[in-house]
């Protein structure tokens, strides 16, 4: 007797296994397995937008944020928080540049008031209208 005799007891025989071969729906997508899939960009979204939300790295904040809103698109997800850190980000960025260029303004303002007392001496002055005590600017 054979081993691959059908129709004992036991043996298969030459049919294949029942199954063998076939490829289950959760083995062909994810459509039919129970878990969804992950967000491939839901942590570094996270991440962006905390970091945007701190003024001096809103930039980094922004790139992040950008990133992962590109991650999220190629999986086929939205991103919310992404782009609400793409969004504060450049709030963040721009409100940043305001600072620097106040500041910058205020520097040079300064500058030019310590000239100008350096110039005219200590005491009381007229400078662009108004009058200033260039001892207290001088520190004297």
């Amino acid at each position: 007797m054979s081993d691959n005799t059908p129709g004992q007891y036991g043996q298969q025989g030459n049919q294949p296994a029942y199954g063998a071969g076939q490829a289950y729906p959760s083995e062909q997508s994810n459509n039919y397995s129970g878990a969804p899939q992950e967000n491939p960009g839901k942590t570094m979204g996270i991440i962006g937008l905390v970091c945007s939300i701190i003024v001096p790295i809103s930039l980094v904040g922004l790139i992040l944020s950008i990133v992962a809103l590109s991650k999220s698109k190629k999986a086929g997800m939205s991103n919310g928080v992404a782009l609400a850190g793409i969004i504060v980000g450049a709030i963040g960025v721009l409100v940043g540049i305001g600072i620097i260029v106040v500041g910058v303004l205020a520097v040079g303002a300064a500058g030019d008031l310590i000239e100008f007392c350096q110039t005219a001496g200590p005491g009381p002055q007229d400078y662009k209208g108004a009058t200033i005590d260039c001892s207290d600017v001088l520190g004297q």
